[in-house]
């Protein structure tokens, strides 16, 4: 059996939603394993974020865009 390495980084996403304007950021956990990446929110299994974002003032679909810095993780 081969256990492979997980590398887990936590990335900030910033999402528009262009019917009522509004703007927020959200924190996903990415743990990459060779070419596999699996995404989690608030410790469970999501959704990449560019993924149908959701408002969740109007509840239109959002654009998503990747924060830039990556946010370093918890001690």
């Amino acid at each position: 059996m081969c256990v492979k390495k997980v590398h887990t980084s936590a990335q900030r996403w910033r999402f528009h939603c262009q019917r009522c304007v509004w703007s927020w950021e959200q924190v996903f956990e990415a743990r990459h394993s060779g070419a596999h990446t699996a995404w989690y929110h608030y410790g469970l299994p999501s959704q990449p974020p560019w993924i149908e974002p959701g408002c969740p003032a109007c509840g239109a679909s959002a654009k998503a865009f990747p924060g830039g810095t990556p946010i370093s993780p918890p001690p």
